[in-house]
């Protein structure tokens, strides 16, 4: 079903007023639009499909075995994080690496990515901070001091053994409970 076209006001010999003026703006507006995203009738959009969901992450393979961390002290920290220039990205999201934990439960790992604004963060002597905007995290990852949520906690991932008694791998396609240990 086809709908009238608008009327579009005429110039007169003595100008257009102000209404007139803003219909016939509005008019090569909607005209300009309708062009521009494939012609009338639509919408707008395109009927082209979406794109394809990226590939899930593959796992990180780490030099750690599950007997060797667990061998250390409670509070021992290994380093996953991307080596790629500069703590503060220039992308807004974009992944900063993993930290790989053990405390007096297990082991467990978590992204390296800041709540606030997606800093990559550094190890401190009571956890993480963010050296973009101040905000520290615990050993666990919870928000302790903002700008990032406080309470907040960095999320979790699958850690497991790549073979029994070999390296550890941190799968970041399998979220877990910050509770999650592996013993």
């Amino acid at each position: 079903m086809s709908q009238p076209e608008p009327s579009v006001p005429t110039c007169a010999p003595g100008g257009l007023d102000r209404r007139e003026f803003c219909a016939c703006a509005l008019a090569v507006a909607a005209a300009a639009a309708a062009v521009s995203c494939g012609g009338g009738g639509g919408g707008g959009y395109s009927s082209a499909p979406p794109p394809p969901p990226p590939p899930p992450p593959s796992p990180i393979t780490t030099s750690e075995t599950k007997t060797s961390l667990l061998g250390q002290p409670s509070g021992t920290v290994r380093d996953y994080t991307t080596t790629a220039s500069g703590a503060c990205p220039l992308i807004l999201g974009a992944a900063q690496g993993y930290y790989l934990v053990r405390d007096s439960a297990g082991i467990y790992a978590f992204n390296a990515s800041c709540l606030h604004q997606g800093g990559r963060l550094n190890t401190t002597q009571t956890g993480f901070g963010c050296p973009c905007h101040g905000s520290q995290y615990d050993l666990n990852g919870t928000v302790t001091v903002g700008p990032a949520p406080v309470g907040a906690v960095l999320q979790h991932y699958q850690v497991s053994e790549s073979t029994p008694g070999g390296v550890l791998l941190i799968d970041p396609s399998k979220p877990v409970a910050a509770t999650t240990r592996l013993t």
